[in-house]
């Protein structure tokens, strides 16, 4: 030891005063004050911590390969073609054409009748008392 820890070490040791001593207490005992609540993210953490503790690398290299395999999906997926800003609008013929084949389907179907599902049943409703009179004789 040193000279000064010898020094030291002969000193007496002093009394704290009881009113420090109850202040000291009072804030290191942690029954005494108010526990603050953990935030959102802290109890995330603490949750998750939980859920993977048994092997956390392995779930660490889990998540690494999804992110690897997302990563390869978008890098290799081809851009959508962008077919209806590129072509020009259809020809005169092309619309004759169209208009040729909607007649002729038309003729194929034949006209449209209507049918008893199709069309809507007329209900007159009737008043109540009626009924509460049929059901009273």
């Amino acid at each position: 030891m040193n000279e000064f820890e010898q020094r030291l070490s002969r000193q007496p040791l002093k009394e704290i005063p009881a009113a420090w001593r109850a202040e000291i207490l009072s804030v290191a005992c942690p029954a005494s004050r108010p526990v603050p609540r953990a935030s959102f993210l802290a109890t995330c953490n603490l949750k998750l911590a939980t859920l993977l503790w048994p092997h956390p690398q392995a779930w660490a290299g889990l998540a690494a390969v999804w992110v690897f395999i997302i990563a390869v999906n978008f890098s290799l997926r081809e851009p959508a073609p962008r077919l209806a800003a590129k072509s020009a609008p259809p020809s005169p013929e092309v619309m004759v054409e169209l208009r040729q084949q909607q007649r002729l389907l038309a003729e194929l179907i034949g006209p449209r009748d209507e049918r008893d599902a199709d069309r809507s049943k007329t209900y007159t409703p009737r008043p109540r008392g009626e009924r509460m009179e049929m059901v009273a004789v």
